[in-house]
This record gives C-alpha cells, sequence and structure tokens, in this order.
C-alpha cells in the first residue's frame, strides 16, 4: 500500500469516518438522539447496532471496520442496512481519501464476477459508495468466505482488501427486516 495512503488512513478515525453517513452516524453514537438507546451485538466478525425508539421499530444495521494488520489502525468500514426507501439492502463502504475517484470501486464474494459501482461523495473524511445488494448478492455473502473491495491508488495500483464473512449469515437474519 502506498505511504501516501496509509498515513491518510492513519490520521483517519472511525468517527470520521461515519461523519459522512447519517444513518450510520446515528448508528454508531449511543444517545445522540435523546431517549434513543442503542443495543450491540457481535457476530463473529461483524457487529449489529440497533436503535431502540418509543416511535416504532428499531433500525439496525451490521458492520465491520477493517483495521492495518500491522497496526490495528481503521482502514476501512463496511456496513450493511436496510434503508426505508428500498426493498433490498445496502452496503456502504467508507475508505480513505488518496484513491481515483474515475474507476469506481470493485467488490467480489469468493472470487466471483465483480461488480462495479462508483462513489458517492468523497469529504475531507475520506469517501463514501454505497451498492444496493441484490437476492442473488446476498446469497453469495452468506455462502462465501471473504468479500473482497478493489479500489485504485492514485499511482494507478490496484488495493484490495479482504472483508471476513465470518458471522455475516447472523447478522444479516438479525438485521432483515
Amino acid at each position: 500500500m502506498p505511504n501516501s495512503l496509509t498515513q491518510n488512513l492513519c490520521r483517519m478515525g472511525l468517527l470520521s469516518l461515519l461523519v459522512l453517513s447519517p444513518n450510520a452516524f446515528s448508528q454508531q453514537q449511543p444517545g445522540a438522539a435523546s431517549g434513543n438507546d442503542v443495543t450491540t451485538e457481535s457476530f463473529q466478525d461483524w457487529e449489529v447496532r440497533c436503535q431502540r425508539s418509543a416511535e416504532g421499530p428499531s433500525p439496525c444495521a451490521m458492520s465491520q471496520l477493517i483495521t492495518q494488520p500491522d497496526s490495528d489502525q481503521p482502514l476501512m468500514q463496511v456496513i450493511l442496512d436496510y434503508p426505508p426507501q428500498i426493498d433490498d439492502p445496502v452496503m456502504s463502504f467508507f475508505v480513505p481519501l488518496g484513491v481515483r475517484l474515475a474507476p469506481g470501486l470493485q467488490f467480489s464474494v469468493d472470487n466471483s464476477e465483480p461488480i462495479q459501482f462508483p462513489y458517492q461523495v468523497c469529504q475531507e473524511q475520506g469517501c463514501r459508495a454505497d451498492v444496493p445488494i441484490e437476492a442473488a448478492m446476498l446469497q453469495q455473502l452468506r455462502s462465501g468466505n471473504t468479500a473482497t473491495l478493489s479500489m485504485i491508488s492514485p499511482r494507478g495500483e490496484r488495493m484490495d482488501i479482504d472483508i471476513s464473512l465470518l458471522g455475516f449469515t447472523d447478522a444479516s437474519n438479525r438485521i432483515a427486516p
């Protein structure tokens, strides 16, 4: 991984990544809204956070923080949830600055054919990309071992980040509407 990218990753904290997503940010901030409690459950490599609210059903999301193996510094976060506007779940990726935006990202499960999608927004804390997860991809994720997110560095080098799928099935069943 290029040194400038590694430096950017080290400077970014988990909270600065979550600032890019209002839904994810509210999931990560216990007590952010008055009267709401957040419950957290672990499913191997995935964490499920649910907001309890008196107004209605508890919205839940599952997430995994990917860290650098040698330093445990945040590298990327992936969040899966069911936005109220659509029927399928959406997977959101929060990645650092210092990537080429035009090629977008690629996502694959266990060396399957990758899906390609664009970044939605980049701010000073990092970049966010969302991809709807259709039923076939959700099944691949549930039966897979590892997913891979690929991006292009400023120097044109492909960077692959592995995402563990241990606990994915149980976590996704827990948040399913």
